[in-house]
């Protein structure tokens, strides 16, 4: 038995073999441990500005500087009723679709590495596609004014805003691109956590308001807050197919947009 079949034997014993406890409650888990890990330490620095030497990868100099503790009372609020009143129920009952469409969290039914990394790449796809039209449809008027304005009342995002929007836009833009890949690839319970993990960090790190070195870069979806009409996207490609991404490629912010492999930052690299 391999190091990965040992732990997830011990995962699966722990809820007792029991498929809808994995899901919903084990994904649950995970989430919140990974969502409130990340915003509680970006957090922490946003509200009393320590470590100093964060401010120097600010993708927006001088906003949140510090952040509005009113506003991330409101915030705070807001992810905990997305999280718990309607992230769970969701969940629940997209478990059985899962269990209708196919749907396997046994220890002996374990993917190969290769299985893995071909349904990661059908994910990023997957989430692209569903995340980009159901955000170009939010930003339709009434959409827009009635549900997705909430969403944008920062221009200067935090890591928590990432899930801070109406509980409709949380269901339609948020949860269902992130697990249609999954769902449509039949994927393991294994596979789909290992995507929550990387998903759930990439999301935080696109609205933390920090472009760190070694991370995904949030240049792309932090300009998007900044000025609405453009970068609907995640990856980028489909932006690039509607060209909703021209007047983001021609600012600095563009050229910023990479994965810092010094510790130099963004703004010094490519300076204003």
């Amino acid at each position: 038995m391999t190091l990965i079949q040992s732990i997830w034997s011990t995962v699966y014993r722990f809820f007792d073999g029991n498929g809808f406890y994995m899901d919903v409650i084990g994904s649950s888990i995970l989430v919140f441990t990974i969502f409130w890990t990340l915003c509680g330490l970006l957090m922490l620095v946003d509200f009393t500005g320590y470590p100093k030497w964060m401010k120097k990868y600010k993708t927006q100099p001088g906003k949140n500087e510090p952040v509005e503790s009113g506003k991330l009372r409101h915030a705070i609020g807001t992810a905990l009723i997305n999280q718990l009143l309607v992230g769970i129920p969701v969940t629940a009952i997209l478990h059985h679709i899962k269990i209708w469409n196919g749907f396997s969290y046994a220890p002996d039914d374990l993917p190969s590495i290769l299985t893995v990394i071909v349904h990661l790449a059908a994910f990023v796809v997957f989430e692209e596609i569903g995340f980009y039209y159901s955000h170009r449809l939010f930003h339709w008027g009434p959409l827009y004014k009635w549900v997705h304005k909430k969403h944008h009342e920062w221009t200067a995002p935090v890591g928590i805003i990432c899930i801070y929007a109406h509980p409709i836009e949380h269901v339609l833009a948020n949860i269902l691109p992130f697990v249609l890949g999954p769902i449509v690839m039949r994927s393991h319970l294994l596979t789909t956590w290992i995507w929550m993990s990387l998903a759930m960090q990439t999301t935080i790190v696109h609205h933390s308001g920090y472009h760190l070195p070694f991370l995904s870069s949030p240049e792309f979806h932090d300009y998007h807050h900044l000025k609405f009409n453009c970068n609907y996207g995640v990856t980028g490609w489909l932006d690039w197919l509607h060209r909703t991404d021209a007047q983001f490629r021609n600012t600095i912010n563009h050229k910023r947009d990479k994965v810092l492999l010094t510790f130099t930052p963004a703004s010094i690299q490519f300076p204003s």
